[in-house]
This record gives C-alpha cells, structure tokens and sequence, in this order.
C-alpha cells in the first residue's frame, strides 16, 4: 500500500501531522511503517492507522507511505493475538 496526496512533496521538509489528536512535526517523504512509527516515537508492537474520508485505515509494518503534511493517524496496542 502506498498513501500520497494529489500535492508535490518537498523530501526532508518538516510538515505537520496528527498523531492521537496531538500535532507533530516530522519530515516530508516516503516511509515504511516500520520507520514511521520510529518517527513518531511510537512503540513497534503498537498498530498505527490513517484517517482517510472519516474512515480507519489499518497500516501494516511492511507497508510504504508518503507523507506530504496533514495526514492524521491513531496509534493503540494491537488487538486479538495468542494468550
């Protein structure tokens, strides 16, 4: 999966995104999740989710995606699994 905005990125620019309500500041560009998560200090065993159209949308570890600046996402422990 790959998420990009109809807008030309600048790479390596700061750009404002919405992480759990709150605005953080990160470089514009092309991400794994993996790596984005890192960006945004966010635990690796934690799901990380965009909110496009109203919508959640799941993004896996393996996935890429683009940040240009306003994207928003939630981050929260992964449900289901083993016990």
């Amino acid at each position: 999966m790959t998420k990009s905005n109809d807008n030309q990125c600048k790479p390596e620019h700061k750009v404002k995104v919405v992480l759990n309500g709150e605005k953080v500041k990160i470089d514009s560009g092309t991400y794994s999740v993996t790596n984005l998560k890192a960006s945004l200090s966010i635990p690796s065993d934690y799901e990380l989710e965009i909110i496009e159209d109203g919508q959640f949308k799941p993004l896996a570890d393996n996935d890429e995606i683009t940040i240009c600046g306003r994207e928003e996402f939630v981050s929260h422990v992964k449900c289901g699994g083993s016990s």
